[in-house]
């Protein structure tokens, strides 16, 4: 929960019942969509079975947190909301604007690597001219990004992204002939 003077956010999360952990689904409901009690929310499906979660309370659904695909846990917040007569915070009227992050491979000389593939929730992205993997567009929240480079060992990363931002990182990658020779 969010408490300023004039605003309360509230955060909706993944029931503790759900058994572990599970990947958000689908939203039955967009950002700035009101909402009554119990009405479907989202689903988050589990090694077990898919489960449908409903909404606590009337509402405003403000931000979503945790975009289809993302992996949570139970306890999970994936939303923030305003209770049903709350004011919404004007920073949170508006959809969220999007993210954009680069990413720059580098060997074990820091020399860029650029035959390589690199996927954010299994989209790939572009390289740019400079040699970066570059995607915009992306929801401010947590994205996988998956890196793989013959000869590099596979990368599998979470990266969290910041509203309307462009997260840049290098990664440094680890050659399979490089780790042979450290374990000898």
């Amino acid at each position: 929960m969010i408490v300023s003077e004039d605003f309360l956010v509230k955060t909706m999360h993944v029931p503790n019942d759900i058994g572990g952990n599970g990947t958000v689904v689908s939203w039955m409901k967009r950002e700035g969509a009101r909402f009554q009690k119990g009405e479907p929310m989202f689903e988050v499906e589990t090694a077990k079975t898919t489960i449908r979660v409903d909404a606590p309370e009337a509402g405003t659904l403000l931000r979503i947190t945790a975009i289809e695909g993302t992996a949570v846990f139970s306890g999970s917040a994936v939303a923030l909301y305003a209770a049903e007569g709350e004011p919404i915070p004007p920073e949170l009227s508006e959809p969220a604007s999007p993210a954009t992050l680069v990413i720059r491979l580098l060997d074990e000389k820091n020399r860029l690597v650029t035959a390589a593939s690199v996927s954010v929730e299994g989209q790939e992205l572009e390289r740019a001219p400079d040699g970066a993997f570059k995607i915009g567009g992306l929801a401010p929240t947590s994205h996988t990004v998956s890196v793989k480079a013959p000869g590099f060992l596979e990368k599998i990363l979470v990266i969290r992204l910041a509203e309307g931002g462009t997260a840049n990182h290098e990664l440094n990658l680890i050659s399979i002939e490089g780790l042979r020779g450290s374990l000898r």
